[in-house]
């Protein structure tokens, strides 16, 4: 196989890209002089198919192509963009590539291009199921039933207290403010109860619902 015969048939800058970077690729010249020692690996490339001409490397029938990922990923665009390919068709993508050009794992770089190609990536109809309306969080009848509370933090010291928990009935809008101390902006759980105990649970006896900012 002559190597203007691969020429008709590919785009002639990314066709001089590989054949340059080819040339000054170490691991491209490794594998040329394990071919030359008529070795049958070489690091986990298998040499059974792989020959040289004229100081080029070739796997089968292609032309290899260098351990460069700009230069993989350039190569597959060449191909995965044009108009005639729909896009997410890794298998003919591979295919059309596959005539000209090799090289190790080239499955695996094609297949993630694919995935995040941002054509695809927009035109993929999504398989979750759609989402329902948002619903308001349930109101009891009676007051202090549904209660929100949040902590407002890192303020000056008053009293020896640096926070303040702030809990609203959400039936009136009624509120309390708690001092207390946060050391380190951490409360534990425990403390949180405690406060409630003292402060809610005395006062409007035990809640059913809580939401915690």
């Amino acid at each position: 196989m002559k190597i203007a015969d691969l020429k008709k048939n590919n785009d002639q800058s990314i066709y001089r890209q590989v054949l340059d970077m080819n040339e000054i690729d170490e691991n491209c010249t490794l594998l040329c002089k394990a071919i030359a020692r008529d070795e049958a690996q070489y690091e986990d490339i298998k040499l059974k198919n792989c020959w040289t001409q004229n100081e080029i490397l070739f796997h089968d029938s292609q032309l290899w192509v260098s351990f460069n990922e700009l230069l993989q990923m350039n190569l597959i665009r060449e191909v995965y963009d044009q108009s005639s390919i729909d896009h997410s068709e890794n298998l003919r993508t591979m295919k059309i590539i596959k005539r000209n050009y090799y090289w190790s794992s080239m499955r695996k770089t094609i297949d993630w291009y694919i995935q995040n190609c941002y054509v695809c990536q927009r035109s993929k109809t999504s398989r979750n199921k759609s989402n329902d309306l948002l619903q308001s969080l349930f109101i009891s009848e009676q007051w202090w039933q549904n209660i929100v509370m949040n902590f407002i933090i890192n303020l000056f010291n008053s009293y020896n207290y640096n926070a303040i928990l702030t809990v609203i009935c959400k039936l009136l809008k009624e509120r309390h403010y708690i001092s207390c101390i946060i050391d380190n902006e951490d409360i534990t759980v425990e403390k949180t109860a405690k406060m409630l105990l003292q402060w809610i649970y005395q006062t409007h006896n035990l809640l059913s619902f809580i939401v915690f900012n």
